[in-house]
Order: structure tokens, then sequence, then C-alpha cells
């Protein structure tokens, strides 16, 4: 029932390899760091980056992913457990799937909370596909039902993950201005999503509110946006030729604010940041639609991590 690597590993390699053919379309002298000094709230968002993924909920203390089967299965992390965790008490209870969305947990271990309140005989578990999932937690151990395209699974945490307390920090390159760009914004006419490949091979509609429309090292790109926070908010996934290389191997990802009113969209290559399977193998990241690719190197914003596992 574990997420297995290969099929994360095959993906990745064809995203390289169709990074790896496109052409090239860099200047002829390559664009030089700018060695002048950040903005603070440039310095203040890379902090509060750092923070967010250190936190006791955050990428970080990923530590295992359960694809269920319909049926009851013992769980805990003892090793006759069916359900075995990497943490966490033996025997935890019988987790019961209907092989649909309908997920039941029966405790039997002592010091379960189910969303914070102790556990009181069987209790039914939503999946995250529902908005906040059922949490189980016991001590630094956590765990909740995710749902991708009806595929349904386990998500485990631990607080006192070897990922989590050992972290190497995070990496940039030196603060380019000349890579925050003002791109055109143009919004859909009527809603719409747009079908989101994942790393473990599901397909996730989203919405896709427009697209952004910018020049970069004399090459027009077209990039499809995603609904971020809220409307009012876009989040994308990109890649371009660092990676595998200076960035992580699949995509980065930026947020930013639609502008309505000027229809345009702040581009800021230097916020681009790692998915959180560049953390953990325990992820289920999207990966960037084919128009979303840039055929140069962006020398800005998350370098690959040190502790990187791809």
């Amino acid at each position: 029932m574990q997420l297995k690597a290969s099929i994360k590993t095959l993906l990745i390699s064809l995203l390289l390899g169709i990074n790896a053919c496109a052409p090239m379309s860099e200047p002829a002298e390559p664009m030089k760091n700018n060695q002048s000094t950040a903005p603070a709230d440039y310095l203040a968002w890379q902090s509060q980056r750092e923070t967010n993924l250190k936190s006791e909920k955050g990428w970080l203390t990923l530590i295992g992913l359960h694809w269920l089967e319909a049926g009851s299965f013992s769980i805990g992390s003892g090793e006759s457990q069916q359900i075995r965790l990497n943490a966490g008490p033996e025997a935890l209870g019988t987790l019961t799937f209907d092989g649909e969305s309908g997920i039941a947990l029966t405790p039997i271990a002592a010091g379960i909370l189910i969303d914070g309140q102790p556990a009181v005989g069987a209790a039914t578990l939503k999946t995250d596909k529902a908005g906040t999932a059922t949490e189980v937690s016991i001590g630094s151990v956590s765990f909740f039902a995710i749902d991708r395209s009806g595929r349904i699974g386990l998500r485990v945490k631990d607080a006192n993950a070897a990922s989590r307390l050992e972290f190497k920090g995070l990496d940039y390159f030196t603060y380019a201005p000349e890579l925050s760009i003002t791109a055109r914004f143009e919004p859909y006419a009527t809603p719409r999503m747009l079908d989101v490949g994942t790393i473990i091979g599901t397909i996730e509609p989203t919405p896709n509110p427009g697209r952004a429309h910018f020049n970069l090292f004399g090459k027009d790109y077209q990039f499809e946006l995603l609904e971020g926070s809220d409307a009012t908010h876009f989040f994308t996934i990109f890649g371009d030729q660092t990676n595998g290389g200076e960035t992580y191997g699949m995509a980065r990802f930026l947020t930013g604010e639609i502008d309505a009113a000027s229809q345009t969209v702040k581009l800021d290559f230097n916020s681009a940041y790692n998915p959180p399977c560049a953390f953990s193998e325990f992820a289920t990241c999207p990966m960037p639609p084919a128009s979303n690719r840039i055929a140069a190197k962006v020398m800005a914003g998350e370098k690959k991590y040190v502790g990187h596992i791809d």
C-alpha cells in the first residue's frame, strides 16, 4: 500500500526529457545575478516559508502514505499490523474502508484524539475532499485521509520525524529584480477546469481562471494559472531548464494576486519555491501543464534542497 517510488522517478524522467529537448532561448551573454540587497518583504517571505516548512504540521513531518483497499484492517506500528505505520503505538485500532469514501476507525490504544478530542468509540473519518479532513493523533503522530481522484489514502505525519529534526535549511539564487515580471492576464470567459497530472499518476480537475502572457529571454510564453487561496489569487506550476540541476527535478511553484483592474499578474520568479515532493516521497504533487515550461534557465527563487530525494 506504500507509494511506489518508481512511478515518481519515471514521471520526473519524462519531464526532464521534454525540457532537455526544448531549444534554449537565453541571451548570448548569460544574465548575471544582481548582488544588491533584496527587498525586506522578500526576505520576510523567505523567513516565513522556512518557518511554515519546519512547523509541527509542515511537509517535513510526512512519514507515510498508505493507499487503502476495501475491507477492515488492523493499524499501528507493530510488525503484525496490516496497515503498518512508521511511528506510534504498536496497535492503534481497526480501520474500515467501504471502497468509496466511507472510512471508520475503531481505536484500541489509549490517548487517541479525533480532531483534538478524546476518541470515544468508532469514529467516521472525512477525507480532505470534503474540506478539512478528520485528524487522528496520538502523541507526536497523526494521520488523515486524502482523496486523489477517487483514490483514498492515509497521510501520516510525525512532529519528531528525522526529516524535520534534521532539516538542512533552504537555499536561494541571488535576488534578481529583472525576473519579477508583470504579465498580461487573460481571464477565461466562462469558468473552466484544467486537468492537472500528479506524480502518482492521477488527474486532478482544478479551477483554471485564465492564463498569463509574458516574454522572457526574448521568447513569448503563456502560463496556465490555477485558482489560489481564493478567486483573487493564483497558483501556478512551471518547469525550466534548471530542473534536475540547480533546482528540483520536476517543477517549482509560484503564487500571486490577480489585478482585475489592470488585468495583470506579477510573476516573481524570485519567489519560486519547491513542491512538497522535493522534501518527501510521501507527497502527491501536481505537475506543470505542457505550456508552463520555459526553454531556458530561470536562475531565481528556491534551489534544490540539499537533502533532496529525487
